[in-house]
């Protein structure tokens, strides 16, 4: 029947003996499908079956129907609603159609978290529109992929009137919201206590204890941080923390790089606390890197 240069149209929609009816997109490409199929399948398209079709009599047993979906759109919804295997959807932009399609022709979407449930946990999905993956997951049940998908809107603002609606309206309920917004309460809560790791109290308050004569280092001591006494230091490591805390999975490999502390020092005068203070910034490294694998990264739906 019909294959369209730009599109190649896969069995039974190709030409089915037994199809009554054909299915146009916008580029010309034609589906021979089953009314009775489809109007089972949809109440939209089963009250379009019941009107009488303007083309059915010049186009002969099969009326031609114009559709407004694109031909991977349609291929895939047919497949979908027709007893075959699932269709293979390899993008987040071609489920996203799916589903708006889905939506059109009021058929089910409960079907979907099995076709998707791989495109909807890929990176480039997933960093290109973390709140439309969030949504849809939301949406479909599919719990663990709205766990992962809600790492990635870190950043999003959900005070903003779009963001907001554009969330409900996409995932169909508001609680879809309430967990992002409980997720950020959790993450600033903990924030303090992972601030207070990356904090180095002086052990000598004297200076260090090598054998220069004087003590060449007496004062390096000053350069570890205390928060207790240097507020606008810890107000400044933890919004630097809170920068870094924004990656979907956050990894501390220096002080300076997650908290923006330039500790250790590159110009200690003593051999003996260069490497104390070594030793000091790789404990608290780890320290918080285990802490990183509890802090509240996802939804807790």
């Amino acid at each position: 029947m019909s294959e369209s240069a730009a599109f190649l149209v896969k069995a039974p929609f190709n030409d089915s003996p037994t199809g009554d009816c054909i299915l146009q997109t916008p580029d010309g490409t034609q589906f021979v499908v089953h009314r009775v199929v489809l109007s089972l399948a949809s109440p939209i398209w089963n009250d379009m079956f019941t009107l009488p079709q303007a083309s059915e009599a010049s186009s002969g047993p099969r009326p031609v129907i114009p559709v407004e979906e694109d031909p991977e759109t349609m291929q895939a919804l047919l497949t979908m609603v027709y007893p075959l295997p699932p269709p293979q959807i390899s993008s987040y932009d071609l489920a996203t159609r799916l589903v708006q399609a889905c939506d059109k022709y009021f058929i089910d979407v409960s079907r979907l978290d099995t076709i998707l449930y791989k495109v909807l946990r890929t990176t480039p999905a997933l960093e290109a529109d973390p709140l439309g993956v969030y949504a849809l997951a939301w949406r479909l049940g599919m719990n663990d992929e709205a766990k992962v998908a809600s790492r990635y809107t870190h950043r999003l603002d959900l005070n903003h009137p779009k963001v907001k609606s554009d969330l409900i309206r996409r995932s169909g309920s508001v609680n879809s919201l309430l967990a992002l917004w409980d997720l950020r309460l959790r993450r600033e809560t903990a924030l303090a206590d992972l601030t207070k790791l990356a904090e180095i109290k002086r052990t000598n308050m004297n200076g260090c204890t090598s054998s220069n004569d004087p003590p060449s280092c007496r004062w390096d001591g000053q350069n570890y941080l205390d928060f207790g006494g240097r507020i606008d230091d810890h107000l400044a490591a933890k919004s630097s923390a809170r920068r870094s805390l924004l990656e979907p999975y956050p990894t501390c490999y220096t002080l300076k790089q997650f908290f923006g502390i330039a500790f250790p020092l590159e110009n200690y005068r003593c051999g003996e606390c260069q490497v104390c203070a070594e030793a000091k910034h790789n404990t608290v490294v780890k320290s918080i890197a285990v802490a990183l694998d509890s802090y509240p990264q996802t939804i807790t739906r």
